[in-house]
């Protein structure tokens, strides 16, 4: 149930500090100069596309009870004469995001730009949450991902449906082991009759960028004047 995310850490911080060094010329003594620093507002680094979770990958153990697996390790969706609402489908993680230190960088808002690539039958709403590098979910940090719904795909014709995921750590946040987050799959209604599943399809994340919108905040030491 889990993507992992190669290291982007050097062209990131390249990126967002690239606008920040200091001409030793300048005189930074007076007292009145502000010295806390704010880099790489508004620069959104590409870390990648990611290939398909399958639906094996994808199934709550919940959900299992109701998908069986036939001779080929395709799926039989079987609704056993229910009515499915508000139906917790599976969930899609990505974890490999270490490099973002959520304490010790002052990050106050980081928005994941994310292309959701849907090839299962189903409609799905999403929902997320921050996961630390156990892989339990972090309550107290918000991961919103505000009306994202996915329309139904094939392996022939995916759906393809743009979305902006928002995490705003506290400031208080330092040594949290931040290291991803997972998109959670719930639909609405489900099929109230048996269908056939294609074990190759399922869900994946394209063109994924991240965005720090209000920069990373930092502090110049000053120097103390030499007597």
């Amino acid at each position: 149930m889990k993507k992992t995310s190669s290291s982007v850490l050097v062209p990131l911080l390249m990126c967002l500090l690239v606008s920040c060094s200091v001409d030793k010329d300048y005189d930074l003594k007076d007292k009145n100069i502000d010295y806390k620093i704010n880099a790489g507002s508004q620069v959104a680094v590409p870390i990648g596309s990611f290939t398909t979770l399958r639906i094996n990958g994808l199934l709550t153990q919940e959900a299992r009870e109701y998908f069986q697996k036939d001779e080929n390790d395709d799926f039989i969706y079987d609704p056993q004469g229910k009515v499915l609402t508000d139906f917790n489908l599976g969930h899609y993680e990505l974890h490999g995001l270490e490099f973002i230190d959520l304490g010790s960088f002052g990050i106050p808002e980081i928005k994941f730009y994310i292309t959701f690539q849907n090839t299962l039958p189903f409609e799905f709403d999403l929902s997320s949450h921050v996961l630390d590098t156990l892989g339990n979910p972090v309550p107290d940090i918000p991961a919103i991902l505000d009306n994202v719904t996915l329309k139904p795909g094939s392996a022939e014709n995916p759906s393809n449906t743009d979305g902006i995921l928002v995490i705003s750590p506290k400031q208080t946040q330092s040594g949290l082991g931040f290291d991803g987050f997972d998109i959670l799959l719930k639909v609405r209604t489900m099929p109230t009759s048996s269908m056939f599943i294609d074990k190759h399809l399922g869900l994946a994340l394209k063109n994924v960028r991240i965005q720090l919108p209000q920069g990373i905040n930092f502090r110049i030491k000053k120097k103390h004047q030499e007597e």
